[in-house]
């Protein structure tokens, strides 16, 4: 009896184990989509709203497009965006934009060198719209925006009835017969 309780011992443990590892499967309950700057290359926490999305998106695109062979120049790229910059805001932020701009080249330029197989077919078609429009002046930010996923327990997702719908007891048997063909 002794081994039987500890058997079952286990499979509780090993059940509550795998209970808790489906919850924390999703436990951040967001997830970005993809669109042109790429999922995996976007720093964590940057949406199109961040007064830093701009540096960040055109810097990622430019060292995206210099890894993936396009032709431009991205130095006058950079010139052109910092220049668009300077119109935009106070010279006091502008410095700050500079610095961000240059270390998100650098970052993404030093994590992607290494991937021979990053520069796939539809990266390419991304990189090359994002790219185009930057080249044509347009520095609005383009970040996947994120999906709220619904985080469910182990039994799934409950149903919450609609708290303005009252219940019609009568209407409801009368589904009920309906649906058994009475």
């Amino acid at each position: 009896m002794d081994g039987l309780a500890r058997i079952w011992g286990a499979c509780l443990l090993l059940a509550g184990a795998v209970g808790l590892a489906a919850c924390s499967n999703g436990a951040s309950g967001l997830i970005t989509g993809t669109t042109s700057l790429g999922a995996g290359d976007a720093p964590g926490g940057i949406t199109n709203e961040s007064p830093m999305a701009r540096p960040i998106g055109v810097a990622m695109t430019s060292a995206r497009a210099r890894r993936c062979g396009f032709y431009f120049d991205p130095g006058k790229l950079r010139a052109s965006y910092l220049a668009y910059e300077s119109r935009q805001t106070p010279g006091d932020k502008l410095g700050s934009f500079e610095k961000s701009y240059d270390s998100t080249f650098n970052v993404i330029s030093e994590r992607i060198s290494g991937d021979p197989e990053y520069c796939t077919e539809q990266k390419g078609t991304e990189i090359k719209a994002e790219l185009a429009r930057y080249l044509q002046g347009d520095f609005n930010p383009n970040f996947p925006k994120a999906k709220v996923v619904e985080t469910c327990g182990f039994f799934g997702c409950p149903t919450a009835p609609d708290p303005d719908k009252k219940l019609d007891v009568k209407k409801f048997w009368q589904d009920q017969a309906v649906k058994n063909g009475k």
